[in-house]
């Protein structure tokens, strides 16, 4: 049987000049890191555009105000986006480039999905990875608490009435694990959880500071589910783990949450748009809108992903 995930490409880079490749146009989320900074520099594109989020309010506008940027002051991501591709012609042509080190997760899922349903099927992807978090796994990405946790828009296919003894919610689990217990206690009644853990991770320690989240996470919830892994780099195998486990379980809706890496976000996306007219899926994220706008320290490999639909 044809494994659909390895029809995509990947590869890794020790510095962005080995990137044999121009751009028509990059897009980036300024995080006010390093290693986003430094691939937006160098990066081989002819335009290149820096998506300003108003989650990251401790950004002073002078560090990114002399280059080209597109802000929108609405956190709500489809507005945000909503004038992208009218703003800078982006057509099925257009060879695009999308940093995703910096992006609000939501968001990153959002865009995609629009440019894909605008007929935007070829998309490259850059990702950086951060020599450590500056605080380990006490390391706080959110500066304030979950307002809402729901659907992200446009990015739901409920085929089916709910079922809560069938229904599955498949948490990519990252750090972050006060985003994580606001999901679970907002979806308690589906008994059926699913944990996906970044293994091999980022960083050797990053695995085991990533379990001590989830650990805590599932004992004070008192949920004991299944837990399983994919690599934390790998959109591709990741996306194939959830083909894996869905089709084991066969869910009536199935809901997922990208709370893990940058590429494990990419994963959940692929497979919802490869599956989301033969599934019921919707993607979900409990939203926050103050996110620390520095949380990584350094870069060590550059990772490339090619989206070929």
């Amino acid at each position: 049987m044809l494994d659909i995930y390895s029809l995509f490409y990947k590869n890794h880079f020790e510095d962005v000049s080995e990137i044999k490749i121009k751009f028509d146009i990059f897009f980036s989320a300024y995080d006010d890191c390093e290693r986003t900074k430094e691939i937006f520099k160098d990066v081989d594109s002819t335009k290149k555009i820096w998506l300003i989020f108003p989650h990251y309010s401790d950004v002073k506008k002078d560090s990114y105000n002399k280059l080209e940027y597109f802000y929108n002051e609405s956190f709500e991501e489809n507005v945000y986006f909503e004038n992208i591709i009218d703003n800078y012609s982006i057509t099925s042509e257009t060879k695009i480039c999308i940093d995703i080190t910096g992006f609000i997760r939501p968001h990153l899922v959002y865009f995609i999905v629009l440019l894909y349903r605008n007929g935007i099927k070829n998309i490259d992807f850059l990702y950086t990875e951060p020599n450590k978090y500056e605080n380990f796994e006490n390391t706080r990405f959110t500066k304030d608490t979950v307002f809402e946790v729901s659907e992200i828009p446009g990015c739901s296919s409920t085929l089916n009435q709910k079922n809560l003894k069938e229904d599955l919610l498949l948490i990519a689990s990252g750090y972050d694990d006060k985003l994580t217990q606001k999901l679970i206690q907002h979806y308690e009644k589906i008994k059926n959880k699913h944990y996906l853990v970044g293994f091999p991770s980022l960083q050797l320690d990053m695995y085991q500071e990533s379990i001590l989240k989830l650990n805590k996470i599932i004992g004070d919830n008192k949920v004991y589910n299944n837990i399983d892994y994919s690599p934390a780099m790998d959109p591709f195998g990741t996306a194939r783990k959830i083909d894996s486990i869905i089709s084991t379980q066969k869910p009536s809706n199935i809901y997922l949450c990208p709370i893990s890496t940058k590429p494990h976000t990419l994963g959940v996306v692929l497979y919802y748009l490869l599956n989301y007219e033969k599934q019921s899926i919707s993607l979900i994220f409990p939203y926050s809108r103050k996110y620390k706008s520095k949380t990584a320290i350094g870069k060590k490999r550059i990772w490339m992903y090619q989206f070929e639909f």
